[in-house]
């Protein structure tokens, strides 16, 4: 199979399964912003954000070096769950030994078990079947998309029910744990795997993962740190405010990217010999993402207002300039995405290492600096700020790796531009025309859904015509649309009956 379609039926399978999740995802929200208070969430997201930093701090990328190496046997397998063992092993001590004191640090006695139950559930999803990785760099990925599709399913009606029953924040962190288990036990079941203890080629596998652990570290620090800056500062209640705007903005972005960066990787590892055909094929990818993930994250931000509204009611309008803020610097991060499937792909894992240390250091002092000048407005316009300077240094490296110059890369991505710009004017000519009347909150958001898709597409279009039909993904899908005309045109030609002369 070749890399296009390799990718496109990953990321169609995981985009699938993302798209479930998502969906179950956003309709727990819904459910549990009712159920729960904004303490609630704040106490949750405190947990989240410990234990996404302790798997970041023993994350190995250990799947992906098996995805990267060409000569893999049963012991490499062994040695790289061998290793997840031991990794998911430290995971439950450390919340062992460090629960109580966390607890201290917050102010809050509860959260010993949280954090308790929190490890058991990080080291569950670092024990799932390494065979289920390894498939997808034959372009088979239904089996890892039946796995991260069973954690949400089963996660989220339990969670739902704990919280109608008892209304605790313990429904969502029992939900995660269940969620966990049954994602760990059904990767067993779906690709028969026996485990055995070995660490024979544990030189081999971290000469690729070394610097992915760094990397991974930092950039869940990255992701995560102003929320636990934050709750060092500000009341639960807040924070729980500021977490739930970043659950709703991650969602049309970060979290539909995944799955397709999850499918990019495998196929451009199979090209890392031919840097040429990697350089057009993450070109052509990367501006594809962008122009169809970019304007959700941006339309997100334009209909903020009646969005929170109705998805999560009026106790949660405070979360509204931050959702707007949120959504935009995770679009941002489109134009990006591929520099860690192409870095993955040429081993060049350091780089990533050395960007994170950058985003790092350019972070945190704006999210601090922002928070004592501006309270959580101010830290979250730090944080758009420190994104934005990350994807101009990830447009460097990705010079760097693959010789295209950052002018270049930007024009790929002119089209998008256009399009958002457009899309921008068409919800704000929206949003003034509907000033005056007298609509309902629904029916505003759909009208002003309805004028920045039209105004995108329309805007896009033209674009492209304006420019020359530049090559790219505008190019791709007008001659898939022509390809397929031309079948149906030949399917009706042969399907014509054919009239014999008379004797």
């Amino acid at each position: 199979m070749n890399l296009r379609g390799g990718v496109m039926k990953g990321a169609l399978s995981l985009g699938s399964a993302r798209l479930v999740s998502n969906l179950l995802g956003a309709v727990a929200i819904l459910i549990l912003a009712r159920l729960l208070t904004p303490e609630d969430f704040g106490i949750v997201a405190i947990a989240t954000a410990i234990l996404t930093i302790v798997q970041s701090s023993t994350e190995l990328s250990l799947n992906n070096a098996l995805i990267q190496r060409d000569d893999i046997d049963q012991t490499h397998i062994d040695t790289a769950w061998t290793m997840a063992l031991i990794r998911s092993g430290i995971i439950c001590v450390f919340f062992a030994l460090a629960a109580w004191p966390l607890s201290l640090i917050y102010s809050n006695p509860d959260l010993v078990l949280v954090f308790i139950v929190s490890g058991v559930t990080g080291a569950m999803i670092g024990l799932q079947n390494p065979r289920i990785w390894l498939a997808t760099k034959s372009m088979n990925f239904m089996a890892l998309a039946f796995v991260q599709l069973s954690q949400k399913a089963v996660a989220i009606p339990f969670a739902i029910g704990i919280a109608m029953v008892f209304q605790s924040y313990w429904a969502i962190i029992a939900g995660n744990a269940l969620g966990a288990f049954s994602a760990a036990l059904l990767s067993y079941i779906l690709v028969p795997y026996r485990p055995r203890i070995s660490l024979k080629h544990v030189r081999a596998i971290w000469s690729f993962s070394s610097w992915m652990f760094f990397n991974q570290l930092l950039e869940t620090i990255n992701w995560r740190i102003d929320q636990l800056i934050i709750g060092l500062v500000v009341p639960k209640g807040q924070l729980g405010i500021y977490a739930m705007a970043d659950n709703i903005a991650v969602i049309p972005t970060r979290e539909t990217i995944q799955p397709i960066r999850h499918a990019l990787f495998p196929g451009l590892a199979n090209l890392s010999n031919d840097v040429g055909r990697l350089t057009r094929s993450h070109l052509l990818a990367q501006s594809t993402i962008a122009m169809a993930i970019a304007p959700l994250g941006i339309g997100l931000a334009l209909v903020a207002e009646p969005a929170v509204r109705i998805a999560l009611g009026d106790k949660w309008l405070a979360a509204i300039p931050f959702v707007k803020i949120c959504a935009v610097y995770y679009a941002l991060g489109t134009f990006t995405v591929g520099l860690q499937p192409v870095a993955m792909a040429l081993a060049k894992t350091k780089l990533l290492f050395i960007r994170q240390v950058i985003a790092v250091f350019v972070k945190v002092p704006l999210i601090i600096g922002g928070l004592l000048s501006g309270g959580l407005i101010g830290a979250a316009l730090g944080r758009f700020a420190s994104e934005l300077i990350t994807v101009m240094i990830e447009f460097l490296f990705l010079r760097h790796l693959l010789g295209v110059s950052v002018p270049e890369q930007l024009r790929r991505h002119a089209l998008t531009i256009c399009g958002l710009l457009a899309m921008s004017l068409g919800v704000y000519v929206a949003d003034t025309a509907l000033a005056q009347a007298a609509l309902s909150t629904l029916a505003e958001l759909i009208l002003k859904v309805v004028a920045g898709g039209v105004s995108y597409a329309i805007a896009i279009i033209f674009a492209w015509l304006a420019f020359g039909r530049p090559e790219g993904p505008v190019t791709e899908l007008h001659t898939a649309i022509g390809r397929l005309a031309n079948r149906r045109k030949n399917r009706r030609t042969t399907t014509l009956p054919v009239e014999r002369p008379q004797p």
